[in-house]
Formats: C-alpha cells, structure tokens, sequence
C-alpha cells in the first residue's frame, strides 16, 4: 500500500482506506471510491440485496455499475506525480500530510502552494489579483513587520515593507517595487538590446575574419608554390651556370696541360739527343792520343749547337678572373637577397598593420 496522505477535508482520499484514490469511480450521489474498495463492500453487502453508498448511506435497489472516472483519475494520478518536498524546498502550506514541493508563493495570502492547491489562484476570479511570484517567502516576506516586500528603497536600493517606510527608511525615496521592477526592466532590455548587437556584430567580425584567414592560407600558400617555383629556376640556372664555368676552366686547364706535356716531350727529346752527343765527347776530351782525336773529330761536325732553342715557359693560368668573377656575382646575389627581403618583410608588416 502506498504512503498514505489521508485528509479528511481532501476529496481525493477514499474514505474506505484512506488512502489517496486508486481506479477513482463515482456514484450516482456524487461520492468517490477506489475501485476495489467499493466492490468489496458491495460483495459483502449484496447477500441482503440493497447496496449503499459508504460515505453518505444513500441506498440503491439494484447493484450501480461502476465506471472509472477518468477526470478524477488524471487528477490523481497528478498529485501522485507532484514532488514531495525535501530538505531546502519550499513546502505547499495547504497539504496537510506530506508536504509537496511548492512552486508558487502568494504575497496576499502569504503562502507556499504546490501545483495542485494553487490552481484556484489561477482559476478563481477571488484570486485574480493576488501577486504570485517564485517560491520561497523568506526572500520576499519582512523579517521585522511579516508584510510583503512590495517597496523599494532606491536610497538603500533594497526591497521593504510599507511599514519599514516609516521607520529605518523614513525620508527616502521610495517607489513600488513593481514599478521600479518595469523601470529596471526597460534599462536591462536597452542593455540586453546593446548587447545582442554588440553580439551580433562580433558574429559579423568574427565570420570576416574567418573568411580573410581562409583568404590569407590561400594566398600564402599559393605564394610559397610560386615563390618555391622561382628559387628552383633560379638555383637551376645557377647550377646551370656553375656547370658552365666547369666546363670552360677544365676545357682551359686540359688545353694548357697538353701544351705543357707536348714542351716537355719535346724538351726530353732535345735533352736525351744532348746527352748522347755529351757522352760521345767525352772519350775525345780524355784522350791523348791525337790520331783517335782527329779520326773521331769529324764527328763534333752534327753536334747539338745547331739545334733551334727551346720555347719559354708560358704564362701559368691561376683563372683568377674566374674566381674573382664568380666571387662578384655571390656578393652581388646576396645583397639583392637581402635588399628583396627587406622588401618582402616590409610589406608584409604593412598588410599585417592595415588588418
């Protein structure tokens, strides 16, 4: 059996078990039971042939048949669903045995009433005026004077009671708080106006800036391409360059090698004839006898005095031109590297200035 939440004064309780209503039927007098409650006691009332109602004794000739309320039923199965209050909510004033939760409090009434009791205030034309606000009474009843706090102070800017005007608030300007309420409204809607502008315009600067970064991935990126592209060409005809000047400086040094190496066969050539001619002069200037002289003299006639006198030695290449020439074109690239640099990064600091 459910917790019971029995009241007497609570037209959802069965009078039968007290409890709150299960399967709620209606009889013909107006009163309500639980289903099985009220069949029960007719079963047992039947064997003398005159059923009665157990609230009111009213009695019936022939057995009422019994259909479920389904109005009342939603009703209950309502306050079944309501929540019970626990530590730190506000509890309905009016519920007698559990306290559910409240979700409104009455400033006129000085209550806390949960969803099901606070239905007349929203149905009856008796509550019609009665200020329903957020639960919790502490926060908008006067601890000193038990009154609404219905005034506001704006020299203390806090909500009083009317007869705290008299007394701690006496000569303030003092104004209904429902009144300063729209006041503050109006200055927060202007504030809340600015500020969904002031959003609104952030969301614009915010989506341009999206659109300039993506612009700005794509010109950078297409730049490094183009720019990667120019340094390849360039570092090609330098290289292509550089396989120039090999060229030309092994082709020179192979030219001037074999000039050298044609002298110095030709050079040999004259030293070996010389030293033949030296080693036959040799026996004629160690000898003394003048007949092996003059048999052998006819021979000094072919000696190498007659030969034609060797070349001079040419001018050694060093190719310093070439390396000079090279030296003036690397200091020459580096300074327009630096100065297009310098360039570049001005620029650059430019664009980043005008953003």
């Amino acid at each position: 059996m459910e917790e019971s939440l029995f009241d007497a004064q609570n037209p959802l309780n069965c009078p039968i078990c007290l409890d709150i209503l299960h399967d709620p039927v209606t009889t013909s007098c107006g009163h309500s039971f639980c289903m099985n409650c009220i069949k029960k006691v007719w079963d047992r009332e039947i064997q003398s042939g005159v059923c009665s109602c157990p609230n009111c004794r009213q009695t019936f000739n022939q057995r009422p048949t019994l259909n479920k309320s389904t109005v009342l039923a939603d009703i209950v199965k309502g306050v079944k669903n309501a929540p019970i209050a626990g530590p730190g909510d506000e509890g309905c004033d009016v519920c007698r045995v559990r306290k559910r939760k409240a979700i409104k409090s009455c400033l006129v009434c000085l209550a806390s009433y949960c969803q099901i009791h606070v239905k007349p205030h929203y149905a009856s034309e008796t509550f019609k005026k009665h200020k329903l606000v957020e639960p919790g009474l502490q926060q908008q009843i006067c601890s000193q004077h038990h009154r609404a706090l219905e005034i506001y102070c704006q020299d203390d800017r806090k909500c009083i009671c009317v007869l705290c005007t008299g007394e701690k608030h006496r000569g303030h300007r003092t104004i209904s708080a429902a009144t300063e309420m729209v006041e503050r409204q109006k200055e927060l809607k202007i504030r809340r106006r600015n500020i969904k502008d002031n959003m609104t315009n952030r969301r614009k600067k915010m989506e341009e800036f999206g659109i300039a970064m993506n612009q700005h991935k794509f010109f950078a990126l297409e730049t490094v391409k183009e720019t990667d592209k120019i340094f390849t060409e360039m570092i090609n005809t330098i290289k292509e360059r550089q396989a120039v000047v090999r060229a030309m400086v092994t082709t020179r040094m192979k030219q001037e090698v074999a000039q050298a190496k044609k002298h110095i066969q030709t050079l040999n050539t004259e030293i070996h004839q010389m030293q033949e001619e030296d080693d036959q002069l040799e026996p004629l200037l160690q000898t003394e006898d003048y007949n092996y002289f003059f048999q052998n003299n006819s021979f000094t006639s072919g000696l190498s005095l007659h030969t034609s006198p060797s070349k001079d030695v040419r001018k050694v290449v060093t190719f310093e031109n070439v390396r000079k020439s090279v030296s003036e074109l690397k200091t020459q690239l580096e300074e327009a590297c630096v100065k297009h640099k310098d360039m570049i990064s001005q620029t650059g600091e430019i664009l980043h200035k005008n953003n």
